[in-house]
């Protein structure tokens, strides 16, 4: 089975917590990318809602070249980052446009020679994601409610765990169904049979299968199912 992958160019964030949480994905036991679940309540809303600003978090670590961390070090990086645009409301989180907004001003302040937006394009994600990642810049994707669409049927995207032999699995964690969430896309893979996105949540690596994604989005809509598109 030929399988094609566009992905980053170096390793994506790792991050160290010693014996207070090892990796289930990674062999080495260092996180892929930041855990909203590493802050605590005086952090306000970030363990609950924070999804959006740790993937803000970890892309300008990774084009800062930061791309190993210890777990305080990190913590405190996304405490100093989440103010401001990028500040976690509580009930609400983070929405596309604000998130977009605070990476214009996050970046140009980071001294890095791009521009934000939030997309709303179904037919272009894929070729944007696509796009950023040869041009070496993890994306952020989310998986946003369905606010205005009450069909029933599908309740959200599903995580797998990829094996050395391409099989996917399901994560012990749960049914590995996920909706109203943010997450950063490290790489896409393009086989015969299907396209999967290689993503950081939770500390962890994971996959999605696109053909899974499309079909959430058919019933989410785009205005909140979208990618935060990064460019010169």
């Amino acid at each position: 089975m030929t399988e094609k992958r566009t992905g980053l160019r170096s390793s994506f964030v790792r991050v160290n917590c010693y014996a207070r949480r090892i990796s289930k994905t990674m062999p080495d036991g260092w996180s892929y990318g930041g855990d909203q679940g590493w802050f605590g309540s005086s952090d306000g809303s970030i363990a609950p809602m924070g999804c959006g600003l740790i993937s803000c978090a970890d892309i300008l670590l990774y084009k800062s070249g930061r791309t190993k961390l210890d777990q305080n070090e990190y913590l405190e990086f996304v405490r100093s980052l989440g103010k401001g645009q990028l500040r976690v409301r509580k009930r609400l989180g983070l929405n596309g446009i604000s998130m977009a907004l605070g990476m214009r001003s996050r970046l140009r302040q980071a001294g890095l020679p791009y521009k934000a937006r939030w997309c709303f394009s179904k037919k272009k994600m894929l070729p944007r994601i696509r796009d950023m990642l040869s041009r070496d810049i993890p994306v952020t994707i989310s998986a946003g409610p369905k606010l205005f669409f009450k069909k029933r049927g599908i309740t959200g995207v599903t995580f797998y765990i990829r094996g050395r032999d391409g099989r996917l699995t399901l994560p012990s964690w749960r049914s590995g169904t996920v909706s109203d969430h943010y997450v950063t896309v490290t790489a896409v893979i393009e086989t015969d049979e299907k396209t999967l996105l290689e993503i950081s949540s939770w500390g962890e690596r994971y996959y999605i299968d696109w053909a899974d994604y499309l079909a959430y989005i058919h019933q989410a809509g785009t205005v909140f199912s979208n990618i935060m598109f990064i460019k010169e």
